[in-house]
């Protein structure tokens, strides 16, 4: 009987783990792959279908924008890598995010990322997201698009999109 009850309790457990992962990083059943090597990165992230993709170059930096409607939308910036490693990118990041006067505090962070809340008044957050990726010369910076308000959620899930 012991015996029973020490594998029900372990079961239990791994079961709970993998409910929570999944959790974690659930996209939208939606979400299709989305190859933005013909835009100029060789890189693939998540997305609704249908996306509207702009590009933009501003002082040697690629930019596209990725627009999947309201709940949707995402920058990723191409650069040359200089930072020294990844750790110093998402560091420079994290400055950038924290230094802001709307910035309240940081939600998640992972090796490659994080997402934060910027309070706008007492009843009004916007939820945003930072991911960085290294390929060969090059850096990627992935953000949620600035233009629009984001809840956790949104924020969570355009996050979980670009993960390399």
């Amino acid at each position: 009987m012991k015996t029973i009850k020490f594998f029900s309790i372990v079961i239990f457990g791994v079961l709970l783990t993998l409910g929570m992962q999944s959790c974690s990083t659930a996209l939208d059943s939606d979400y299709e792959e989305i190859d933005l090597m013909r835009h100029g990165l060789p890189i693939k992230i998540m997305g609704p279908p249908d996306v509207e993709i702009k590009s933009s170059t501003s002082m040697g930096q690629q930019t596209l924008t990725i627009d999947g409607g309201p709940d949707f939308m995402i920058e990723v910036s191409k650069g040359e890598f200089n930072s020294g490693n990844r750790d110093n990118l998402l560091n420079e990041q994290k400055g950038f995010v924290t230094s802001n006067r709307l910035f309240h505090e940081m939600i998640l962070e992972e090796a490659d990322g994080f997402i934060y809340e910027f309070k706008i008044n007492e009843e009004n957050s916007n939820f945003g997201f930072r991911r960085v990726h290294i390929q060969g010369d090059h850096e990627y910076i992935f953000r949620n698009g600035m233009s629009r308000i984001f809840t956790e959620e949104q924020a969570m899930n355009m996050f979980n999109s670009v993960k390399q």
